[in-house]
């Protein structure tokens, strides 16, 4: 028995070790192997006090069935100016404007107080080199740049360069244009580790163009390099020049298990090696084959992952945002991180009564505020210019009808999960959908069981004997959510709830609603021209001391009911230009021009004008002079572009 308590001990105090949250999810003075403390009178304390609830149903045991979604702070889309902001970390392919971390203005020699070059530089994330920039967008649309300057309607206003973020980089990073230089920005000021963007934005007061602010800046990029175990040939099974203690051998990666496994290990820069972002974990303290096998379900799936987040933020919240993305969840394992995947499953054991060691707790149902038959994910969206927004609700319909038809719902914000431009939004629907079946499960059960389960894990899936000693759950799968083990005993507690193999095809089957999009509308939209015959016209002729004047007269009235106004033009036939003879009422039946000169011809046209539209009918052309009482028209009706 002492032997067991020793061991205990051990396990006991590493996994006390691994916080919810914090600097790293092992002390540092903990090894993977051959753990040691820092002192034997340190280790004894701790272990004496967490002997007596190792094996309690404490208020983290249930974390798969009831953990809250993971929360991280801040949003990736805003321009922000903080100079004591934390450094960023960007996975996948992402949309995100960056913090300002130098921002000066100068103008040209001899005119040093007109400022009219404003120079911002954009921090876009640290753990360089990112794998690429792809696109950037100014006041949201897509710009393209050649040598530094902008092409198109920004060409000579908008200057840019961008660096990826090696280590260290070669040089400052500095856009070309026809500045003498940029204020106090010199050599010294190189940036490397982080991915980043100078820009210049010119401002121009005698230019028929120029800026009156400065015009919002957002880039689509693919983020951080990661370590991918399938590519490592050392590893078993994998292909590949990746090593796990070679960070030159990454690749950027869209899996947010590798993400993941990769933030666990962390990244390093310098030449003492500094950890500038992640956990900083041996690899030997990482389960690495589960996360393996849920990088290859969310391959699977099409399930990837995509955004930014801070280096203040919570560690174990970065943990289980990324594995939310994949479908699933990060877990402590002893000393060991591990991670449980939503996938269908094959029971590797058959739990008996004479497996059982002392009594067992069974929870047979969750709290009714917790058994959720529908949920609002929301996601981010590149159609929305990457902000987070809501997608329809998803429901099961079989849990509403259980419930009584009462909704029972609630929105959960899934950070790490994307939708591209044009797609439906079907990854967060499907893994809402999982979240609503795993919170219809029975659980948290507890069993303590003899020293064989050890070897069984969080994610290993079971099935209880179908004897009448179990109660609700003889006959049941269940997903093993924590092994302990028992100092008193020796025995192996494993916590787990039900598994319902139908949930999966129901989830896996989920089509996003996507949340709707506006589109603008242009200046002048294209539109028909009133039907002929809507407004007719005459003419006469008087004579004021024998000079004849003429005189074009209109009628009809106003059909179109988005029209606000009515405009009356006339020219000479052949001219460019219109005259304006009046602006009307709609409600307008009659109106004559007068004193034209009878020896030309003329154009007449009617326009209606809205907010909506602007529609132009051109009456006629005359094509006779004005000797005559009654002028004869042709009588074509023509569309025109006033823009």
């Amino acid at each position: 028995m002492a032997k067991v308590l020793r061991v205990a001990a051990v396990v006991v105090a590493i996994a006390a070790a691994i916080p919810s949250g914090g600097t790293s999810l092992l002390g540092a003075g903990l090894a993977s192997a051959g753990v040691t403390a820092a002192g034997g009178a340190a280790l004894s304390a701790v272990t004496t006090s967490l002997i007596a609830t190792a094996v309690g149903v404490a208020s983290g045991v249930v974390s798969a069935l009831t953990a809250k979604a993971p929360a991280i702070e801040g949003s990736q889309t805003q321009w922000t100016s903080d100079p004591n902001t934390d450094a960023k970390i960007l996975f996948g392919r992402t949309g995100v404007a960056g913090d300002v971390c130098y921002r000066k203005t100068r103008g040209q020699p001899g005119h040093s107080t007109q400022n009219k070059y404003q120079f911002i530089y954009s921090d876009i994330s640290g753990c360089g080199p990112l794998h690429q920039l792809e696109k950037t967008l100014v006041d949201k649309a897509n710009t393209s740049f050649s040598s530094d300057n902008a092409i198109g309607d920004l060409h000579n206003r908008v200057y840019q360069a961008h660096q990826l973020g090696e280590c260290p980089e070669a040089s400052e990073l500095a856009p070309a244009g026809p500045w003498p230089s940029i204020p106090e920005w010199t050599s010294a000021n190189k940036t490397s580790g982080h991915g980043a963007v100078m820009n210049c934005f010119v401002f121009d007061g005698k230019g028929d163009e120029t800026f009156t602010q400065v015009p919002g800046m957002l880039w689509v990029w693919h983020g951080v390099k990661c370590y991918d175990p399938r590519l490592d040939d050392t590893y078993e099974g994998g292909s590949g020049s990746h090593r796990a203690d070679d960070e030159t051998t990454r690749e950027v990666s869209y899996n947010g298990w590798i993400q993941a496994l990769t933030f666990a290990l962390a990244w390093h820069q310098g030449e003492n090696g500094i950890r500038v972002g992640g956990v900083g974990m041996p690899i030997t303290s990482i389960d690495v084959d589960s996360f393996v096998e849920a990088a290859n379900v969310a391959d699977a799936n099409g399930w990837v992952s995509g955004g930014r987040i801070s280096t203040g933020d919570n560690k174990w919240e970065v943990l289980k945002s990324l594995c939310q993305a994949g479908g699933g969840e990060p877990v402590r394992l002893g000393a060991t991180l591990s991670c449980i995947v939503n996938t269908p499953r094959v029971s590797i054991g058959m739990i008996t009564r004479d497996d059982l060691i002392g009594n067992a707790s069974v929870t047979t149902t969750q709290t009714r505020r917790d058994r959720i038959n529908g949920i609002i994910p929301t996601y981010r969206s590149e159609d929305h210019y990457w902000e987070q927004v809501p997608a329809g609700v998803v429901r099961n319909s079989t849990y509403l009808a259980q419930d009584g038809g009462i909704e029972r719902t609630k929105s959960v914000t899934y950070p790490m999960i994307q939708c591209e431009a044009g797609e439906t939004p079907d990854q967060v629907a499907q893994i809402a959908g999982y979240d609503i079946a795993n919170a219809r499960e029975a659980g948290p059960a507890v069993f303590p069981l003899k020293p064989r389960w050890l070897g069984y894990k969080s994610g290993d899936c079971l099935t209880i004997e179908d004897t009448p000693e179990f109660g609700y759950l003889a006959g049941k799968d269940v997903l093993v959510l924590k092994r302990q083990l028992d100092p008193e005993t020796g025995s192996v507690v494993l916590t787990f709830r039900t598994e319902t193999s139908s949930k999966h095809a129901w989830a896996l089957g989920l089509v996003g609603v996507a949340a709707p999009t506006t589109t603008a509308a242009s200046a002048v939209p294209v539109a028909e021209a009133p039907p002929e015959g809507e407004w007719t016209a005459s003419t006469t002729i008087q004579y004021v001391e024998g000079v004849p004047l003429g005189t074009i007269t209109l009628t009809g009235a106003v059909e179109d009911p988005t029209a606000e106004q009515m405009l009356v033009e006339y020219r000479e036939a052949g001219a460019t230009e219109w005259i304006s003879a009046a602006s009307l009422s709609i409600n307008t039946t009659t109106y004559s021009i007068n004193g034209l000169s009878t020896s030309k011809a003329w154009d007449v046209a009617v326009s209606y004008h809205s907010e909506l539209r602007l529609v132009f009918e051109e009456i006629g052309f005359f094509t006779t002079t004005w000797d005559t009482e009654q002028v004869t028209f042709d009588n074509t009706f023509m569309t025109f572009d006033r823009a």
